[in-house]
């Protein structure tokens, strides 16, 4: 309950209940429009002088859109209800239409003119004149006319003056109305608008209401007078004209379109009551009227292009007066200085910016020459500025920008750079030049001190540059002890001992260090083996010290947690302090370098430099020539390693080369592009040559050459791009002798470390074999299924393959056809046995083929009886329909059959739909079968139907009454059923 009244009272805020309202509101204003209307005199019973509703519709499309269109409707119907004359009810159609389409063409037309509703542009007063008032009103008056004519009001003599009437009202009508509403019910309220408002002097609303007095006076004056002949030849209706030129120009377009409606107001009905010029000087009624309606278009389209003219006049001007304000306040609020000097040199302008930067006044600077006011005589440098200011005066395209020294009143001296523009006028004379200028003082000042340090920095330069270069040198008698240390053959030939000691001499020798050594880690990491101490002094190498992670355990971490050890100081630094008592000081090294030795991604030792003297700091140079000695000592571990990798694989090479050769599965090494690489003796025999020579020198190209299916060979490749391998891959391959074998494959990429495809590698099995006798046992597998396929439907088919003891099913909605050959016993005793047997054959095969054609299934034929069903065993929604549509094929099929047989076979047809039992019964020669009353009444209807005819229950009936035509053949006694309503199928609904 809450919920249903919280939606009724939120349903005025819907956009439904606005359009209902929009269109409520315009519907009213039309008919109340048109009954404003039939009350003036018209020229005729058709056509008003004025037409307001055609305004009103107009102006509604405009404000609502479109979409209202049916107010246009409504208020006719409102108008007829009020008012059912006869004479509104004979327009009623053509008056619909032609206002309808009249709105929506001229809504249409405007809109792609860019129309604004406001009025205040003279385009959208002219389209609104030439496409709303002239141009669409000739779609209701040619409709309209015309259904008067249509209905026997007019005859076709008075039809162009019915028409030309009826033009004339909606004309007035829009050009009237139309502003009148755009203008008073859409204002466009701005901020601007409102401001000008409330400034408006104390005595506007006087005025206007003087001038309304004056205008309703004088027009009430003019048109309810009635005239004599001598006065009515002076053009007195033109007299209110200066009230609404005032209008225009002093109020604006509201008082200008209120202006127009208060005198066409009072001027129809001054003329409705025989008052004013024009019934005095028309000869009869319909001239004054048309008199009036010329003078109303007079009076609305120059109120209305006046208007707009002043209105387009008036936006220019503000519009004018605030880029002046804004280009003003731009000036003289801008920060930067802007100066204007006469071609002479004297100063002219000077704004704000200009006064506060340099110190004077506008009466203190106007008038005087910029050189010894802002500009001085010469600058710090001794430069004359003078000369340079005259070349500026004289040359001033030569000087659009440039930067020199100025002064200030104070004294102090500033950077200006500065932006000319000469001006120059008509004639090309020049009038003057245009300075802007930004005070680049800070930049200049900024630009000298960086002058000063770059001259410090190049000093510093040059030290760093000595230093650099004996840095140089140090790094140059680094790389060449690398050099040589990579050439040395003890590196690469896994000899550990004589190339640790080649990388200890190395770096004592080159570093000039007393001791270098090599230390590795045991596997748990819990201590270090010396493998090789240099001592450069006594010239000796010496092994086999052990350091233990419990007596150094300080150390030890260090070694976890940093990149290296560069201690300074190794006697006091924390990290290698623990070595002081027993061996640092008795050996004098007061500084240590140890890095870490790194072997598969893991820290495996460490290379420690010592160096006895004065302490020493370990340079970045020096500390990254000690990384590439710990390369250096990767390479010779992992050269032993490789050494004994290389004896280990050569053992197993051994022992795989008598797989590969005494296999019973081909193997093989193929590159990319095709060609074999490696080959064993089953790979030869399966593929039938005498040796791995005569194979490998044929069969060169495995692409084009060795598969029956030219595109194999890529398959296999994508494949092993894709997932690097392929597996059990059968395919046909070409022998030696050029006979055909099926093989199975698998193969896989072999890559290098860096992922980098290297060659195929796989195995080749000869599957011929097997491949027959599965083609064998295939090939009796699908002349079972197709055996099967006969008897069963597909579906139930796979079930039965699924080995269900019981097939039955229930369907809701099936359609049941019966069809019988009329008169066939007879025909049985024409014809031999075997022209009997072809001709069931030829009808019974073409009905096959429809059934197949429409998605049907065929169950049996019983004789010469043929039975089919729509919406099993796959239940569908059109099953009737396709039912219905067999029928009517099979019985244009008897029809082509007997004509080109020269037989006359007709056949009966009964059909029914409801639900029914199927399933598959009996265990030899099974068949797919049907029960139910369903079934049972489609037998009756083919039994008691007509030759040629197709006989259905009320229940297709039902289904199909929309979509195909029937004939009611009423009711009829059935056998077993009792009474029944049928009916004949007879064709498709166009």
């Amino acid at each position: 309950m809450n919920l249903n009244l919280s939606q009724f009272l939120r349903f005025p805020q819907s956009r439904i209940w606005r359009y209902l309202a929009q269109v409520t509101v315009v519907a009213i204003a039309y008919a109340v429009g048109a009954r404003l209307a039939f009350s003036i005199q018209g020229v005729s019973p058709f056509a008003s002088s004025v037409w307001p509703p055609a305004g009103i519709a107009q102006a509604g499309l405009l404000l609502f859109g479109r979409k209202v269109w049916p107010a246009i409707v409504l208020g006719i119907f409102l108008l007829n209800f009020v008012n059912p004359s006869e004479q509104i009810f004979a327009v009623w159609v053509g008056g619909n239409l032609g206002a309808i389409l009249q709105a929506v063409f001229a809504v249409t037309a405007l809109r792609w003119l860019g129309f604004r509703p406001s009025l205040e542009r003279l385009k959208d007063v002219v389209n609104l004149i030439l496409f709303g008032g002239l141009i669409s009103t000739q779609i209701s008056c040619t409709i309209g006319a015309f259904s008067l004519y249509l209905l026997g009001k007019v005859d076709w003599a008075g039809y162009f003056s019915a028409r030309w009437n009826w033009w004339l009202g909606d004309t007035m009508g829009v050009l009237i109305f139309t502003p009148l509403i755009l203008i008073f019910f859409r204002p466009k309220v701005t901020a601007d608008r409102l401001k000008r408002q409330t400034e408006k002097p104390k005595n506007y609303l006087i005025w206007r209401g003087v001038w309304l007095i004056l205008l309703i006076g004088l027009s009430w004056f003019v048109f309810e007078s009635k005239n004599d002949a001598s006065i009515s030849r002076y053009p007195l209706e033109y007299l209110p004209f200066p009230l609404i030129i005032w209008a225009a120009l002093q109020f604006g377009q509201r008082a200008a379109v209120l202006a127009s409606l208060v005198v066409s107001i009072i001027a129809i009905f001054g003329s409705s009551n025989g008052g004013g010029p024009f019934i005095a000087k028309a000869e009869n009624i319909s001239q004054a009227i048309l008199f009036l309606q010329a003078f109303m278009a007079v009076v609305t389209i120059t109120s209305l292009l006046l208007a707009a003219t002043v209105a387009e006049r008036a936006a220019a001007e503000n519009s004018l007066r605030e880029s002046e304000i804004k280009y003003r306040e731009l000036v003289e609020n801008a920060n930067s200085i802007i100066v204007k000097l006469e071609p002479k040199g004297t100063i002219i302008f000077f704004n704000e910016f200009a006064e506060i930067l340099f110190g004077y006044n506008q009466e203190e600077i106007l008038g005087k020459n910029a050189v010894g006011t802002i500009i001085p005589q010469t600058d710090d440098e001794g430069n004359n500025l003078q000369s340079v200011y005259n070349e500026i005066l004289q040359n001033p395209d030569r000087f659009t920008n440039y930067e020199n020294e100025n002064i200030r009143r104070d004294g102090s001296r500033i950077w200006v750079a500065w932006a000319n523009k000469p001006l120059f006028d008509a004639a090309g004379e020049l009038q003057g030049i245009l300075c802007i200028g930004t005070d680049i003082t800070d930049r200049r000042n900024a630009e000298i001190a960086l002058q000063k340090l770059n001259e410090k920095l190049e000093i510093r330069v040059a030290e760093r540059t000595n230093a650099l270069k004996q840095s140089e040198l140090q790094l140059q008698k680094q790389k060449s002890a690398l050099i040589d240390l990579a050439k040395n053959k003890a590196l690469n030939q896994g000899d550990l001992t004589k190339a640790l000691q080649e990388i200890t001499e190395t770096a004592s020798r080159t570093l000039e260090v007393t001791r270098s050594s090599v230390w590795l880690y045991d596997r748990p990491k819990s201590k270090m083996e010396c493998l090789d101490l240099f001592d450069r002094t006594a010239n000796q190498h010496s092994k086999g010290m052990e350091l233990a992670a419990a007596d150094y355990p300080v150390y030890f971490q260090a070694l976890r947690e940093e990149r290296a050890i560069a201690a300074f100081d190794a006697q006091k630094d924390f990290r290698t302090r623990e070595f002081e008592e027993f061996y640092l000081i008795p050996l004098g090294i007061t500084s240590m370098l140890d890095t870490p030795i790194q072997i598969g991604g893991k820290i495996a030792g460490i290379l420690c430099l010592e160096h006895v003297g004065m302490p020493r700091n370990w340079t970045i140079e020096e500390q990254s020539f000690a990384v590439s000695l710990t390369d250096s000592v990767t390479f010779a571990v992992e050269a032993r390693e490789r050494q004994r990798a290389e004896a280990a694989l050569r053992q197993a090479e051994a022992k795989y080369r008598s797989i590969f050769e005494n296999a019973i599965v081909g193997i093989f090494q193929t590159t990319p592009d095709g060609e074999y690489l490696s080959i064993n003796p089953a790979l030869i025999r399966i593929y039938g040559y005498s040796s791995c020579e005569e194979l490998m020198a044929n069969l060169t190209d495995i692409n084009r050459q060795l598969y029956v299916d030219p595109e194999q060979r890529a398959e296999v490749i994508q494949l092993m791009r894709t997932n690097g391998k392929v597996s059990d891959l059968e395919s046909q391959v070409y022998r030696q002798d050029g006979s055909i074998i099926w093989i199975a494959e698998n193969a896989y990429t072999v890559c290098d470390i860096h992922g980098n495809l290297l060659y195929y590698e796989g195995t080749v099995e000869d599957i011929t074999t097997r491949k027959e006798a599965e083609a064998a046992l295939r090939l009796e597998q699908e002349k079972s299924d197709r055996l099967l396929l006969n008897v069963l439907p597909q579906a139930i088919a796979e079930r039965l393959k699924q080995d269900q003891s019981i097939i039955a099913d229930t369907f809701a909605e099936v359609t049941v056809l019966f069809a019988d050959i009329v008169g066939f016993t007879q025909i049985s005793s024409q014809i031999s046995p075997p022209e009997l047997v072809s001709l069931l054959n030829d009808i019974f095969s073409t009905f096959d083929r429809l059934a197949q054609k429409h998605g049907l299934e065929k169950i049996k034929t019983i004789g010469d009886a043929y039975m089919v069903v729509g919406g099993l065993p796959v239940p569908r929604s059109d099953h009737a329909e396709a039912i219905a549509q067999m029928a009517l094929d099979m019985q244009q099929a008897i029809i082509d059959f007997s004509h080109t047989q020269n037989q006359d076979v007709s056949i009966r047809i009964g059909i029914n739909s409801g639900p029914v039992v199927a399933g598959v019964i009996g265990i030899k020669k099974f068949i797919y079968d049907l029960w139910g009353d369903t079934v049972n009444t489609a037998s009756r209807m083919e039994s008691h139907g007509l030759p040629g005819c197709i006989q259905v229950t009320s229940a297709t009936y039902d289904i199909l009454q929309y979509k195909y035509v029937f004939e009611s053949r009423g009711a009829i006694e059935v056998k077993g059923k009792g009474e029944m309503n049928t009916y004949f199928l007879t064709g498709i609904k166009l």
